[in-house]
């Protein structure tokens, strides 16, 4: 999703998501960011985005305003950029935007705050996922015996088994494993996202929805498969 422009969106441990910007004209991300909102509002609305640049150029603070400025007029919010370069940092201070290091992106000046992410040790998961919880199965796969609810998320370094409805996110292979897989027995999510690569519940196709489905990705697009009929299933 918003392939070939001049960002691409990408996860970050799912906290927070990065804005990967290609190339140093800002006029052009401006107008690629917003059109891709207007695409997606809802993946943009109240999200909260960090900034990496792909390119050598440090960015000066005017340009820096003006790239906080596109991201707060989709109804988002820039936590900062992340860099480790003196001159991006000094540019950055000028601006009044944070600087986030390597260092599981821990926030200059600011107080870790606690989130609702569960790091979970177990394979298997019974019961429902309720809404606001977010479980991580990290370098892992994960199997949910139960249905994820609207405002859950699911997110693992591998596949996702889910045994039962998805309502809410699906995010495999966060950390760039793009063979990772998505498994659901019925299928009605707001977002699944394998590799960094975001798909949202407005551009699922009609005929996927409810159904058995799984998601791979294949040249760098999530394609979704129906991989049972429910009507051929029995119970005795």
């Amino acid at each position: 999703m918003f392939l070939n422009q001049s960002f691409e969106l990408k996860s970050n441990n799912m906290t927070f998501t990065n804005i990967r910007i290609k190339e140093a004209n800002i006029t052009k991300f401006e107008e690629d960011f917003i059109k891709a909102s207007e695409q997606a509002p809802k993946l943009f609305n109240k999200a909260a985005f960090i900034v990496v640049f792909l390119f050598n150029d440090f960015v000066t603070s005017v340009k820096l305003k003006r790239i906080r400025k596109a991201v707060e007029s989709v109804g988002a919010s820039l936590l900062g950029i992340k860099t480790e370069k003196n001159e991006q940092i000094s540019e950055a201070k000028k601006a009044g935007i944070n600087i986030i290091h390597d260092n599981k992106a821990a926030v200059t000046g600011q107080k870790k705050e606690q989130t609702s992410l569960i790091q979970t040790k177990d394979l298997m998961v019974h019961g429902k996922v309720r809404s606001g919880t977010q479980l991580y199965a990290k370098n892992k796969d994960i199997v949910i015996c139960g249905d994820v609810s609207h405002g859950s998320e699911i997110i693992a370094s591998g596949n996702i088994f889910i045994y039962g409805s998805l309502y809410g996110k699906a995010i495999a292979g966060v950390d760039d494993d793009k063979k990772a897989q998505i498994f659901c027995t019925d299928f009605a999510p707001e977002l699944i996202s394998i590799a960094g690569i975001y798909i949202i519940n407005e551009d699922f196709a009609e005929e996927f929805i409810g159904k058995s489905v799984s998601a791979k990705m294949e040249s760098d697009k999530i394609k979704l498969n129906i991989f049972m009929n429910k009507s051929t299933l029995s119970v005795h």
